[in-house]
């Protein structure tokens, strides 16, 4: 009984993904612009959710958007959790904006570790310059088929 609950628990979460993904290109995401993000001389933003309660699995998820030049990005995620967990997820979704202030997703990717307490995962991306751009994750962590979510976002990073 338990591992038919966590085949339909895994279904719903990729469908959920499939779901974001094709719906997601027609979505505008406002971004929480600060005078502090919108500098263009800003060449890394991130933002980290750590789950405060007790008792769960997940300890916390994390994004880092890093530009290196002129055309290129680095993505990375990461996922914690407690104990070994029979799965960690990340999901990634990066933003693009030409003003800073309304966001439409750009690209995502959905990765996934068996059997683990930390997965991180690194993207190098080609991107056109000339737009500011965003970070959002989320972060699954399932335990004996029970899964425990949180989410991540930081925008503001100009590409030139």
């Amino acid at each position: 009984m338990q591992r038919g609950f966590f085949r339909k628990l895994t279904l719903f979460y990729v469908l959920a993904i499939v779901l974001v993904t094709v719906l997601a290109p027609n979505t505008v995401v406002y971004g929480a612009p600060n005078d502090a993000s919108l500098y263009e001389d800003v060449t890394e933003i991130s933002d980290k959710s750590t789950i405060l309660t007790r008792g769960n699995y997940l300890n916390y998820g994390a994004v880092t958007l890093t530009k290196i030049d002129s055309m290129r990005i680095r993505i990375s995620g990461e996922t914690a959790a407690h104990r070994v967990c029979d799965k960690l997820m990340i999901g990634l979704y990066l933003y693009r904006s030409s003003d800073g202030v309304h966001y439409e997703n750009y690209r995502d990717w959905t990765f996934e570790k068996s059997n683990g307490s930390y997965f991180w995962k690194v993207l190098e991306v080609i991107v056109p310059s000339g737009y500011y751009y965003a970070i959002g994750g989320n972060h699954t962590a399932v335990f004996n088929g029970e899964a425990e979510m949180t989410g991540t976002y930081a925008s503001g990073l100009w590409v030139n």
